[in-house]
């Protein structure tokens, strides 16, 4: 289960190492920034913020193919042969 904490900008400013560390180490998953009681931005691990661009990728290539196959006219579509002969080289 990812771990997420909640953190000042003022303490942020006095402990970035550390803060780096544990999102490094995987103490931390996600980190909100809050400032005057109010989150501002997040700090992710690389391997949380690389899961979400990844996830983040699948679901945009998903929503692709089912927009696609909602569209597909099989009036329209080539079949293979046909794809061959008009693209093979």
């Amino acid at each position: 289960m990812p771990l997420v904490s909640y953190l000042s900008a003022t303490t942020l400013s006095k402990q970035t190492s550390a803060t780096l560390d544990s999102l490094d180490s995987g103490e931390l998953d996600t980190m909100i920034i809050m400032k005057n009681n109010t989150p501002k931005a997040v700090l992710l691990s690389m391997e949380a913020y690389e899961t979400m661009v990844e996830e983040l990728e699948d679901l945009r290539l998903e929503a692709i193919a089912q927009s696609r196959v909602r569209s597909f006219d099989p009036n329209r579509a080539l079949t293979h042969e046909a794809m061959m002969e008009k693209f093979a080289k």
